[in-house]
């Protein structure tokens, strides 16, 4: 509805209103779908994104990396001991873990545990667990026999901090997304090869007979051999011994391709730059090397420099931000790194120190 009128009314073309009617099949992906009693469901499950932290190396530790290098310093300030005592763990293990769901999912939940009207801790409420309904927000914990533990809490008890995301929704993406296909194919890529050397490296093969008919039990005894027997690395190069008369044959027909290790390396290759470059981490500071790079320490302090600039402040003044309503309940205020130790209950993020080594 816009302005009061009805797009379902037919007399609103003649209005001279422009009615817009979306397929709701086209826009599955983008829209803010809600489930039972309200709940506003990810666009993108969490668990999904959990399996793609594992897909791969950069991923993870460009995920890490982020986290660490925006709050894994601690916090800095004449009011740095004030908001210290009221995080769990310590701030480092808090704000870094915090990071770590903005940096996986898009989102991060922060429990504000109170004593009346005082505040008395922060917890860091891990995302994977937690779903936004409209009257609150509910935490679902996995137990050992297989149940889930259900925890409700009101819109003031959580602050729900997210990463930009153009979307609007009630849940943000993370920054990586654009990057999710790539995630699929490598994990999809290791795990068809890894499979195919469980398999003691040998494509599928199809047993013909002709001129005969097998029989029922050489049939299951077929199937057992490449089931039982032929699988696996210490089952190589193992012989199956298969009898026939004389006018009959058994061959053994290839049904795949021969996978190249040359192409298999081009793909993870591919993705990784493109994984990287779509967390905005520069090469270097995950462990890679590009061929023509020659490595020095001026290469290394100025990735750094960008990196911490254009990648890590603005999360940290991001978080600063967020935290305003939390911070003025304990009498402090935000501020920049580089004036957190002047006035009194000034409290920032400590920064990365970009002095070069020598």
């Amino acid at each position: 509805m816009s302005n009061g009128i009805d797009p379902s009314d037919p007399s609103a073309s003649a209005c001279g209103v422009e009615v817009l009617r979306f397929d709701p099949a086209a826009t599955l992906d983008l829209r803010e779908a809600t489930g039972v009693d309200g709940e506003y469901l990810w666009p993108v499950p969490p668990l999904h994104m959990a399996a793609l932290f594992r897909a791969s190396a950069e991923h993870a530790r460009a995920i890490t990396l982020k986290a660490e290098g925006a709050f894994g310093g601690g916090l800095t300030g004449t009011g740095a001991a004030t908001l210290a005592a009221v995080c769990d763990g310590g701030p480092g293990a808090l704000f870094t873990g915090l990071g770590l769901d903005l940096e996986c999912y898009g989102n991060a939940f922060l429990h504000l545990v109170t004593a009346g009207p005082r505040l008395v801790q922060l917890r860091r409420l891990p995302a994977i667990t937690m779903s936004r309904f409209r009257a609150g927000f509910l935490q679902r914990v996995p137990l050992p026999d297989g149940s889930q533990k259900i925890v409700t809490f009101g819109p003031d008890e959580i602050l729900h901090l997210r990463e930009p995301c153009p979307l609007g929704r009630a849940y943000s993406l993370p920054g990586w997304i654009a990057a999710e296909g790539l995630l699929d194919l490598t994990r999809a890529a290791v795990a068809y090869n890894a499979a195919f050397f469980r398999n003691s490296a040998v494509p599928e093969y199809a047993v013909i007979f002709e001129g005969m008919q097998p029989s029922d039990a050489q049939r299951v005894e077929i199937k057992a051999f490449f089931r039982r027997d032929f699988q696996g690395i210490d089952n190589a190069r193992r012989t199956i011994v298969l009898h026939h008369s004389e006018g009959q044959k058994i061959h053994f027909e290839r049904l795949t391709a021969d996978a190249k290790d040359g192409d298999f390396l081009k793909l993870l290759d591919a993705a990784r730059d493109r994984i990287i470059s779509a967390h905005g981490v520069p090469p270097r500071m995950l462990g890679i090397v590009a061929a023509g790079q020659l490595g020095g320490g001026g290469e290394v302090t100025g990735q750094m420099f960008i990196f911490e600039h254009l990648t890590l402040a603005p999360r940290r003044r991001r978080m600063l931000d967020r935290l305003a309503p939390v911070l003025t309940r304990l009498g402090l205020t935000a501020s920049g790194a580089e004036d957190a130790d002047g006035a009194p209950g000034r409290v920032a993020f400590m920064p990365l120190d970009l002095t070069p080594p020598d």
